[in-house]
């Protein structure tokens, strides 16, 4: 049983007072803010919604609100704030002390929570445990994390210095509490936050063929030009344009001189075939010394010292990327005209990556008035309102139930890749890098949220023969754990270099894809070999052998 204890509140230290101590600051937020706790039955579980109310008269910057709930468990999902944050079931205590080593812009791009990293072991939005879940319904109000141990359980909701004003109220998103085996509480959590979050979960699942996993950055039209003619040949339907078109990261109005043909000429082309054009973009992401930082300096988020802010360091794109700056009306305004041009151009998909960046910590223009959580959602709000509600937008790199409501399908893991297990990673986070291992591991351990928070994306497929370090078997469990975690079709090879073993293969995937495609539970989320339980068929997987298969209700194996 989980009980609640205490609500504080946290205030900045950047009070509008000068260097201020951490006595002070507790003295004068126990004045200064008043917490009231609403508990009540919300069958079959309970909802806490706290609301803060100012008790002076003059602001207040708050900083966090941190509620304590006792209660006992010994496993808990460790999972970041994003998609291809660590995914893993862990104990307490297996803290990981060397994750703070890590750099600071990754240790932000795993964790809502950048300075708990090695710390303790926390996990982000929701809190599912061998014996109860209490996760967040929606992420309207701010980004929450929670820290475990085996007796209790802190509850962090970050503000990021927003202000509380005098005779104001500010309601935090409500959580869901329910006690209990892990696997049905999870597929409950889900649809219950997925409900309340309004998700857009009537769209199909996509069968295509994306341009990354072959040719990278190295992509030419030439390139899409000839795969799309086969994709088209063999009935899949989208033809993504994924990292290497643009002129640079933060320009998606022109096409690289090194791409070759204009990507309005190559939408034109796809669709005339028959075929949806999608595109990939970053739209929160400008590179050190572009075209949009240089022109655009005051549209970035700053860190401390007043400077751009490291998103993320990317050697492939040539080093520091920054963010931006979300909050202003000017920034919105560039999103939406960029994405409603992009549309215009032809295309109906949209894959928008690395959408982290609008929610890293760091200065921004409407501190006070907005949480990194609101921030997003602005940012994201603004393509969409761009594309039109008809277009098929899918997320990646976003914390997952902030983008609720907004994306229709959503990246749910690591980058696959033409390798099974990770090479190379920061100390302390094997889990967050790419590998084909990484990829299905995290799709299958947020399977529930298919279908009640958007569609799942386990990223793409990838069955060639050649140019490959994957073997023949993992090439197959690659396809069966896609397969059984939503059946989100599309390839990522050089579709020259299928034969006909490669070609039937996909011929099955398509076949089987529509009774696939439903909600899904984990009957154990942490088994060692945990079964996907679909309406129709039951995925079971062993990432570590590796080995998987998908099977009917009368345990016959339809596809492995």
């Amino acid at each position: 049983m989980l009980n609640f204890e205490t609500a504080v509140v946290r205030l900045s230290r950047d009070q509008g007072e000068g260097p201020v101590d951490d006595e002070w600051l507790e003295e004068v937020a126990v004045q200064a803010v008043g917490v009231v706790v609403h508990d009540y039955l919300d069958a079959p579980g309970r909802t806490f919604k706290i609301v803060l109310r100012s008790l002076v008269g003059y602001p207040v910057h708050l900083d966090r609100v941190i509620a304590t709930f006792s209660g006992e468990m010994q496993t808990v999902l460790e999972h970041g704030w994003q998609s291809w944050s660590t995914v893993r079931s862990a104990r307490p205590s297996d803290i990981r002390p060397e994750r703070s080593d890590a750099p600071r812009w990754f240790r932000g791009e795993m964790l809502a929570d950048r300075d708990s990293a090695g710390a303790l072991v926390t996990v982000d939005t929701f809190c599912l445990t061998d014996t109860y879940v209490l996760g967040a319904l929606t992420a309207a109000t701010c980004l929450l994390t929670f820290a475990v141990s085996e007796t209790a359980v802190e509850t962090h909701y970050l503000l990021d210095d927003v202000i509380l004003e005098p005779g104001m109220e500010f309601e935090l998103d409500t959580l869901w509490y329910r006690e209990g085996p892990a696997g049905p509480n999870y597929s409950t959590y889900a649809e219950r936050a997925g409900l309340a979050s309004n998700a857009r979960v009537d769209r199909g699942a996509p069968t295509g063929w994306c341009s990354w996993y072959h040719y990278f950055t190295n992509v030419t039209s030439e390139h899409i030009e000839e795969n799309g003619k086969i994709a088209a040949t063999h009935g899949l339907g989208l033809v993504q344009i994924d990292d290497g078109w643009q002129a640079e990261i933060g320009d998606w109005s022109s096409t690289s001189p090194r791409f070759g043909t204009p990507i309005g000429d190559l939408a034109t082309s796809i669709v005339a075939d028959g075929g949806v054009a999608g595109l990939w973009s970053a739209p929160f992401l400008a590179i050190e010394g572009g075209k949009l930082a240089t022109e655009h300096p005051d549209w970035l988020v700053l860190n401390d010292r007043g400077l751009p802010a490291t998103a993320l360091f990317h050697e492939t794109w040539g080093g520091k990327v920054f963010a931006l700056d979300t909050t202003r009306d000017d920034v919105l305004a560039h999103l939406l005209e960029t994405y409603r041009h992009l549309s215009e151009q032809g295309f109906e998909y949209h894959k928008v990556d690395f959408l982290f960046a609008a929610g890293i910590p760091g200065v921004r223009s409407g501190d006070g008035l907005f949480t990194r959580a609101m921030a997003l959602q602005r940012g994201l709000q603004a393509i969409r309102e761009g594309i039109g509600d008809d277009a098929y937008l899918l997320g990646c790199g976003g914390p997952l139930l902030s983008v609720v409501g907004i994306v229709d399908a959503m990246r749910v893991s690591e980058d696959v890749a033409p390798f099974y297990e990770p090479k190379i990673f920061f100390p302390g986070f094997p889990e967050g890098t790419v590998a084909t291992k990484n990829a299905i591991q995290q799709s299958v351990l947020r399977a529930p949220l298919h279908r009640r928070w958007f569609l799942n994306d386990p990223d793409c497929l990838l069955l060639r023969p050649s140019d490959t370090e994957l073997s023949p078997a993992e090439r197959r469990v690659l396809a069966t754990s896609i397969l059984g975690t939503g059946a989100y079709l599309v390839a990522s090879d050089d579709l020259s270099l299928y034969g006909s073993d490669e070609w039937e293969t996909f011929n099955q995937l398509m076949d089987l894809q529509s009774a696939a495609d439903s909600t899904l539970n984990l009957a154990n989320p942490f088994a060692l070999s945990p079964k996907v339980i679909g309406e129709t068929y039951t995925l079971e997987i062993n990432w570590n052998l590796p080995s998987a298969k998908l099977v009917d209700a009368k345990g016959s194996t339809v596809f492995e």
